[in-house]
């Protein structure tokens, strides 16, 4: 899948400006987000006899097109918060959809915009009974796992102000037809609290864009999974899946 969407990402055209354009689905080529198994599990201790269950977490686009959107300021909004457009490809020009989704700035410590809950994870027991959800809801994604492609970095705060203030007033995001965006485990809020959890087996489940606000090839490979053996030592990964 990945070869296929390489060839087809070499031929479309770097990002160009923001104009809107009538949205139309007809002969779209669309990105296609999915979402990494949970990595480097560590079980980090609180004051207070609080736990957190910390780990990696990796989206990635697998389509044939750029996954790309921005943020701008809804006049008839009065929040701090912007709207968000995605972009897909048409064959011919990039196509501007209007989305459920909304960026906030920071809120997190890092000083700059996140989509609204972009991911949602949640740890689970043995009778699929929801234990807890993660701590981080907003998402800066732009290229800095290399996922397949053999293309350079293109969606980087540095080169496309990708999650920063552009400007023409909107905040890109975006990623790279083989390229992902890394959360480490150790990043603020990266993290499900399991405090009073007792030891045992849990399944941690992540999904990327839960609520479906942006349009993709496949919605089926957006979740992925890993099953953990908690102890007193700490986390053992007993297996793991993902739709990609």
């Amino acid at each position: 899948m990945l070869s296929v969407a390489l060839v087809l990402a070499v031929a479309l055209p770097p990002a160009a400006a923001r104009a809107p354009v009538a949205a139309s689905h007809t002969n779209e080529v669309r990105a296609d987000l999915g979402m990494l198994a949970p990595r480097d599990f560590s079980i980090q201790s609180r004051p207070r006899g609080v736990r957190w269950l910390r780990f990696d977490t990796i989206v990635v686009n697998v389509g044939a097109a750029d996954f790309r959107a921005y943020g701008h300021q809804d006049p008839a909004d009065a929040t701090d918060k912007f709207a968000v457009v995605q972009q897909t490809w048409s064959g011919t020009v990039w196509v501007d959809h209007p989305t459920d989704a909304v960026m906030s700035y920071s809120g997190d410590g890092h000083d700059h915009w996140h989509v609204e809950e972009f991911q949602h994870w949640t740890i689970q027991n043995e009778n699929a009974q929801v234990l807890s959800s993660g701590a981080k809801t907003g998402f800066c994604f732009w290229d800095n796992y290399r996922y397949g492609s053999a293309a350079p970095v293109y969606y980087h705060p540095d080169m496309t102000s990708a999650c920063e203030l552009d400007a023409d007033g909107t905040v890109p995001m975006g990623l790279s037809v083989g390229w992902g965006d890394e959360y480490p485990s150790t990043i603020a809020y990266q993290y499900i609290d399991i405090t009073g959890l007792p030891n045992g087996k849990y399944k941690v489940t992540l999904v990327a864009d839960p609520h479906n606000h942006f349009t993709e090839a496949i919605e089926s490979n957006n979740l992925s999974w890993a099953w953990i053996n908690i102890t007193r030592k700490g986390v053992t990964v007993l297996s793991t899946g993902s739709g990609v």
